[in-house]
């Protein structure tokens, strides 16, 4: 037979007598709940979201007209202008030809080098030709000894248009001591989606009716077309690797930050 639960007592209130609960039986126990959740997993879980977002913002910033910059996030193992992402996206396997028939493997890669990676073609009238001026400017704010340890890395994805010769004149523009790969293939491919990022497309169209780059304005006359009238669609992030890291910027980083996190990446 069930013991027979105490009534509960009234006690005076300001408004009038207020109910207590009932005092517990002898030997009864109370349960308690909690929702205690391992902050490693919470902050586990937060960059991987980080890295979605900023990712994400990369796909937009490739396709948007010329706007003002992404929001930098910070993240990782340090206040950064770029976004960690090493958790989430492993350095990727990439092998691929330079100017001068050399390979370069990202993998293989100098102890102590950070490598900045970046995917365009020569043609391209604003994004690329900026951000390798930016990288460039940004390697002129280093010291001689950290500019040693910077590679700054080219890789074409309009390689009909931009031999060998073509690229490295490009680039030399901007700095003799970035390096150009030939890419545009089925290796590119790979480690573009191994970046998490948009793969590069290539579409025919005629001169006169060249397709509009995604990062021109809608007024701008600009248009992202190879020397063969063809229209080009490429991911608009640059990537930084050293050791197990990775950093991605999106979009509106100024050479200084560039030159701030190079120093930081290089001297952690």
């Amino acid at each position: 037979m069930a013991a027979a639960t105490a009534p509960a007592t009234a006690r005076p209130g300001p408004r009038g007598p207020v109910d207590e609960p009932a005092p517990a039986r002898p030997g009864a126990t109370r349960r308690t709940t909690t929702n205690r959740r391992d902050p490693h997993q919470d902050r586990g879980a937060r960059r991987r979201l980080t890295a979605g977002l900023v990712l994400s913002a990369g796909l937009l910033s490739a396709c948007a007209s010329s706007a003002g910059p992404v929001a930098s996030v910070s993240g990782g193992r340090g206040n950064l202008n770029g976004t960690e992402i090493g958790d989430v996206i492993p350095r990727p396997a990439l092998a691929l030809p330079d100017t001068d028939g050399r390979m370069f493997d990202l993998q293989q890669r100098p102890q102590g080098e950070l490598t900045a990676l970046f995917f365009g073609y020569t043609n391209c009238p604003d994004v690329c030709p900026t951000t390798m001026a930016d990288l460039a400017a940004a390697r002129r704010q280093l010291s001689a000894a950290d500019r040693q340890d910077l590679q700054v890395a080219f890789v074409t994805e309009d390689p009909a248009t931009d031999t060998p010769a073509v690229l490295r004149g490009w680039l030399d523009r901007f700095d003799p001591s970035f390096t150009g790969l030939i890419g545009g293939n089925a290796r590119t491919t790979q480690v573009l989606d191994a970046l998490k990022t948009s793969r590069t497309e290539i579409r025919s169209a005629p001169p006169a009716a060249a397709t509009p780059h995604p990062h021109s304005s809608a007024d701008s006359d600009d248009s992202h077309t190879t020397g063969g009238g063809r229209s080009v669609e490429h991911s608009g992030s640059v990537y930084a690797f050293t050791g197990d890291r990775v950093v991605v910027y999106t979009g509106g980083t100024t050479p200084s930050q560039y030159a701030a996190d190079f120093r930081a990446l290089l001297h952690p």
